[in-house]
């Protein structure tokens, strides 16, 4: 684009702001052009900064009730001392005297809010052109994930679905709770799947100590939800293609994982034979792998943007773990504090966007090693209190038989569901059987061979 067709746009969109601004300095009881200005344009989309300072006065006016004719912006542009940057009383009057008709309001309005969305695409463009010059050969898959994920957002910022009369999708929703609607994703642990019922767009924090079982917990809920059908998604950030290989093998065929470790040398015939019976349908399970160890939320919207044309619904994604995680930025100067906070959020949103569940593991910090019953708590999760705020559900796995090997609950893990922002918390006990590297529920009967 020339710089003279950029100007050209520059001149058209001021005219356009100028024209919507000034209807609504010449507002009047009988019609008033705020509110449909206010609809079309947001934060941000002004060009002329002038005229960002009167919108805001205009806002602030109309918000309390009062006038917004150039005597009263004149009047609170003077209070804020924003008066002379505006170019005075002849600067408003100036805006005042460009006015389109109330009716031609919205019109400009959305003018502006769709110069505004050129220049942000143009702003998209030029950083994907930096990032492209800039970029890591070996990680060129992430910078393009990121840059898609920053034209997506752009794209979809104008669906306002969000804003409306409360009534207006009411009976709506009174049919919708007539029909028994399903769960989105599965845990494949009975008490738990009854306790938190996973929902689209639902983040799920799963959170322990070291050795307590996490990676296990997480890819027995992947296997399980895979094993319903459901399209499921596992990022593997700590553990290769082998090592997860050789646990689910090992959880689903019930053969001990030293064994599938020590490969042929260690094997029997019978594990042999268990291996070759249960292969097929893992084989066939709807079960994606990424074992990249640079995953961001733009990766795994891509991922997830993949399946969903695969199969047509969004997958339960398994982050395995959330501290791992790389933000989108890659600012080197964030704290872990920062970074954590920052892939929460996003991970929250991702999540809400794309109508996935996802379980993102974390760490806690030494806290419950300081208490006299090690029990986990919320306030013990590492890095940034942000995963409490974004997460729906929060489950603390703890084992009593980790800290007391002579104690009477050997064998047994507590899944402590410690916040449920959509039910009651409480404490989910299930076996773990760590020589097949699986959880299993306390009184679910061992799979018979088919």
């Amino acid at each position: 684009m020339t710089t003279q067709t950029l100007n050209q746009d520059q001149a058209v969109s001021v005219d356009a702001e100028r024209r919507a601004l000034g209807a609504c300095l010449l507002a009047t009881p009988a019609y008033d052009p705020v509110a449909d200005v206010a609809q079309a344009v947001r934060e941000g989309d002004w060009y002329e900064p002038a005229h960002e300072l009167v919108w805001s006065a205009v806002v602030r006016l109309h918000g309390v009730g009062r006038p917004t004719g150039v005597p009263a912006v004149e009047a609170e542009l003077r209070r804020t001392g924003d008066l002379e940057r505006v170019g005075g009383v002849v600067g408003l009057s100036r805006i005042a005297s460009d006015a389109c008709s109330s009716a031609e309001a919205a019109h400009y309005a959305d003018l502006v809010h769709g110069y505004a969305q050129v220049r942000r695409y143009q702003a998209a463009l030029v950083r994907g052109m930096q990032s492209a010059r800039q970029a890591d050969p070996l990680s060129i898959p992430e910078t393009i994930a990121a840059h898609q994920a920053e034209l997506e957002s752009l794209a979809v910022g104008d669906q306002d679905n969000d804003f409306s009369r409360f009534g207006d999708h009411l009976d709506a929703h009174l049919d919708s709770l007539a029909v028994s609607l399903p769960p989105a994703a599965v845990t494949g642990f009975t008490d738990l799947d009854t306790l938190m019922k996973l929902m689209p767009g639902q983040m799920v924090v799963v959170a322990a100590r070291p050795a307590m079982g996490k990676s296990a917990f997480a890819l027995g809920v992947a296997t399980a939800n895979a094993r319903a059908g459901a399209p499921t998604l596992v990022h593997s950030l700590e553990m290769g293609r082998a090592e997860v290989s050789n646990r689910i093998l090992s959880a689903r065929a019930r053969v001990a994982f030293h064994h599938i470790r020590d490969g042929v040398d260690g094997l029997t015939q019978d594990d042999w034979d268990r291996l070759d019976r249960y292969t097929p349908e893992l084989r066939g399970l709807p079960l994606w792998m990424d074992y990249s160890a640079r995953v961001s939320p733009a990766r795994i919207r891509s991922r997830i943007k993949t399946i969903v044309r695969e199969t047509g619904r969004a997958p339960l994604v398994v982050v395995d773990y959330l501290q791992l995680m790389q933000t989108d930025q890659r600012n080197p100067r964030q704290s872990p504090y920062e970074r954590v906070t920052e892939i929460s959020r996003e991970l929250k949103i991702l999540a809400s966007d794309t109508g996935a569940v996802l379980i993102a593991l974390a760490q806690l910090n030494r806290g419950p090693e300081q208490r006299q019953d090690k029990r986990p708590a919320v306030s013990d999760l590492r890095d940034s209190g942000a995963l409490e705020q974004d997460a729906d559900a929060i489950v603390l796995l703890h084992r009593e038989d980790y800290y007391e090997p002579e104690s009477g609950r050997a064998g047994e893990t507590d899944l402590i569901v410690a916040k449920h922002r959509n039910g009651p918390t409480a404490t989910v006990t299930v076996a773990h059987q760590f020589h097949y590297s699986r959880l299993r529920d306390m009184t679910a009967e061992e799979e018979t061979a088919r």
